[in-house]
């Protein structure tokens, strides 16, 4: 039986991921001695999907649309390839079902509540409405139909890699569970900063602390002679808010300022920063060995200890939670009742305020590994992405922070550990030679580009806003004009 390659076209309609997906596709082909490589394109066979969770006609046919120009272009590159279109009786259908264990549902879950958590900000399923509860039902339907129709395919064909999208959301996880499960090579892609940084992994999760850490390392070791001006680049960017492998999410503070209630206490200052909530917490299976705590519970008990006594606390929101689920605001609002709260939207210098403390107190943002490299002892409670890199001082537990700083234990970290993570994100270790970004919202696969036709795209208006109203998207209307040009040029340009 002759090696293949396999691939799925899953969130076709939405670039740079069909563009990414074909320039991984045509490497790993290259790399294998071009074996055959089937793609999979989903024909209107999922019922609710991260791309279209309301399963919208118009959205479906932008996909199928996008998916067949795109292979078109494959083709004519690698001839040894095929298209394979999934049904929805394909899926649903299947004669052969597959044992699905507690570990494998808990992924499958995993992904669904991460899908719905990143479009409502939400970190807790059970406040979902009645209308989500369907499409979270949808959604896992169909996360367990995608296992099943690709472990039957696995088990009967020899199957190399299987190249699939980020790998964390609800049309993704079955098919990192599957591959696991049958021993083939995942390998994923995703890009940052609206594809302007591709991302590569192989058999590893983006997120996960190992493939941090690997990847720190290499980038370290390869650009070691450069690293410190590496380093000294990206702090600059950061303190200057200017973009780097990330959005620039302090664009809207203002340089040097700290709010005046801030400047005002009296005691040294103890500044806890918080993360995406949803984010934080549906990301991945090796995070929680280290705790997924309850970052409000959390400072609520931090801010009840004794070190209040000594110490004064301010909670700085990160920026991008100025979208979060209402749910979590009031709780954060309600946070601002006994502890100073600065919101996303304060203007407060996040650096300033590392500056001004005495001990940053951080959960998973990067906050910490800049904290450090600023010379300010970092406690962290939980997983963070650099959680192997020496960094912190790692606890798992909320008690073990208020003893460790209660007790002076701990201390300044090596700033080694800081610049060896900043090469990381200052010189990506990735690269795809068939995919080109042109500028925002604007990407090419073997230097074509893959548009929908303007008729389709105006189909896809009324499902698109209804989807928008539904998610509680608080920035329609101030985003008009951006969506417009995207309607009209077929872009993807974002803010």
């Amino acid at each position: 039986m002759s090696k293949t390659n396999i691939s799925f076209l899953n969130l076709a309609a939405q670039s740079p991921s069909l563009e990414l997906n074909f320039a991984l596709s045509e490497k790993i082909h290259k790399e294998s001695n071009e074996s055959k490589h089937v793609f999979f394109m989903c024909d209107k066979a999922l019922t609710s999907c991260s791309v279209n969770v309301l399963n919208k006609k118009s959205i479906c046919r932008i996909c199928t649309n996008k998916a067949k120009k795109g292979f078109k272009i494959f083709k004519k590159r690698n001839k040894n390839s095929e298209l394979v279109k999934i049904k929805r009786k394909d899926l649903f259908n299947s004669k052969k079902t597959s044992d699905i264990n507690n570990e494998i549902n808990d992924e499958l879950l995993l992904g669904v509540h991460s899908t719905i958590g990143s479009q409502l900000r939400l970190d807790n399923m059970e406040l979902l409405d009645p209308r989500w509860k369907k499409i979270k039902d949808k959604m896992y339907k169909s996360s367990i139909a995608l296992f099943t129709y690709f472990d039957n395919y696995l088990l009967e064909n020899k199957v190399e890699n299987f190249i699939i999208f980020n790998g964390r959301l609800s049309c993704a996880r079955p098919l990192v569970a599957v591959s696991k499960k049958n021993n083939v090579t995942f390998n994923l892609f995703d890009a940052s900063v609206n594809g302007k940084v591709p991302m590569l992994s192989s058999n590893e999760m983006f997120h996960s602390i190992n493939f941090e850490k690997k990847n720190a390392l290499k980038t370290y070791v390869k650009f070691f002679k450069e690293s410190d001006s590496i380093a000294k680049e990206y702090m600059f960017k950061k303190r200057n808010a200017i973009e780097t492998s990330d959005y620039a999410y302090t664009k809207d503070q203002e340089q040097g300022y700290i709010d005046e209630k801030i400047k005002d206490l009296k005691k040294p200052l103890i500044s806890i920063f918080v993360s995406s909530d949803d984010e934080y917490r549906f990301i991945g299976s090796d995070w929680a060995e280290y705790g997924l705590v309850d970052q409000i519970e959390t400072i609520y008990t931090m801010i009840r200890s004794d070190l209040a006594n000594e110490y004064d606390f301010v909670v700085k929101m990160h920026p991008n939670q100025k979208n979060i689920h209402n749910s979590i605001k009031e709780r954060y609002i309600k946070l601002g009742h006994d502890v100073d709260v600065l919101l996303p939207e304060n203007k407060t210098d996040t650096y300033s305020l590392i500056l001004k403390s005495e001990v940053v107190l951080n959960f998973c943002s990067t906050v910490g590994a800049e904290a450090n490299y600023l010379r300010k002892p970092v406690v962290q409670i939980g997983a963070s992405r650099f959680r192997l890199l020496p960094v912190a001082n790692y606890v798992n537990t909320v008690s073990e922070a208020i003893n460790m700083i209660k007790n002076k234990e701990f201390k300044l970290m090596p700033k080694r550990s800081s610049i060896v993570y900043f090469c990381y994100h200052g010189r990506t270790p990735f690269k795809l030679d068939a995919y080109n970004y042109i500028e925002d919202g604007v990407f090419t696969y073997g230097d074509e580009f893959i548009k929908s036709s303007l008729l389709l795209r105006l189909l896809s208006v009324p499902d698109k806003l209804y989807y928008h109203i539904i998610k509680g998207n608080k920035e329609l209307f101030s985003n008009l004009f951006m969506y417009a040009r995207n309607l009209i040029y077929g872009t993807t340009k974002v803010k």
